[in-house]
């Protein structure tokens, strides 16, 4: 049997410095710079105090960008974005036959948290609403006046299925206003649209490295109150995915509990500061906008 090498060919010029290499016109992963390809040449050693720094200084950067306070704490976690999404879910749903989440969903991904509850049998409640359209933010102010069981709201900024940008901020003062937390998966737009988690009454935040900030995949990460996650310990599914414990080791020496993907760690690193030299969200947010 031969084998045949496919020649990539673009039809138009790749970035800078890469022009023979196409753009990956993807939700994601995304085409990534040339300098945060080259990070990924160095080998790390995962307890090297350099190593530890890189570690300490994206937890900052992140929870920077979410214009979070000293409440907040950001957690890194292996994996697809979807892995952060179990751990978040597994840590701050409630579990218990009265105790519920309530899951506004528009598209595959709020179906997937879904799916997601299902698996870990903890119970909850759907908001269902096209994938064409915006959930109606006082739709869900009717269902959770109507339910006291409510204890958490799940909801999708950018469906990456039809990009269509949901209006968190009202769901989430919905949510504060009944007594519910509110987990925001941004994956697709964190680091584009700007977001203020104490502002806009947001208690957990879930994205990816491979996103808006132009990383490549492997990990993922939280960001959330402070209490709601010393509040989570012990009730993981999960040892991997165990949210308390990935940022109790972070908290006692820098490192993760097991292997960390070293290189795209370094990526990340050089992509958030580029991300930063190029003008932050702000300026992503446009460079999408025009493109």
């Amino acid at each position: 049997m031969t084998s045949s090498v496919l020649s990539l060919k673009p039809s138009f010029n790749g970035p800078e410095g890469q022009q023979d290499m196409p753009y990956l016109l993807t939700p994601g992963p995304l085409t990534t710079s040339r300098g945060v390809k080259l990070a990924m040449l160095a080998d790390w050693g995962s307890r090297d105090i350099e190593f530890r720094a890189i570690i300490d200084e994206i937890r900052t950067r992140l929870l920077q960008m979410a214009r979070a306070n000293d409440d907040y704490e950001c957690v890194l976690m292996q994996g697809a974005g979807t892995f952060s999404i179990e751990a978040a879910l597994s840590a701050f749903c409630p579990s218990g036959r009265k105790r519920k989440t309530l899951v506004v969903a528009n598209g595959a991904y709020g179906a997937r948290a879904a799916k997601i509850l299902e698996r870990l049998r903890r119970p909850h409640l759907v908001l269902t609403s096209d994938e064409e359209t915006t959930p109606d933010p006082a739709r869900v102010r009717e269902v959770l006046a109507s339910d006291a069981d409510i204890e958490a709201v799940f909801v999708v900024h950018c469906e990456t299925t039809t990009g269509i940008i949901n209006p968190y901020r009202e769901i989430a003062s919905a949510a504060r206003d009944n007594g519910a937390i509110c987990i925001l998966d941004a994956m697709s737009s964190f680091g584009a649209i700007e977001i203020g988690m104490p502002a806009d009454n947001v208690d957990v935040l879930v994205s990816s490295a491979n996103k808006c900030i132009e990383g490549v995949p492997g990990f993922g990460y939280v960001l959330c109150r402070r209490d709601l996650l010393e509040a989570s310990k012990g009730k993981s599914h999960s040892l991997s995915l165990d949210l308390y414990d990935q940022w109790q080791a972070m908290e006692k020496n820098g490192q993760f509990r097991f292997t960390p993907p070293t290189h795209l760690l370094a990526a990340f690193h050089q992509a958030l500061i580029e991300h930063e030299n190029q003008g932050g969200v702000a300026a992503r947010g446009a460079r999408y906008e025009r493109n």
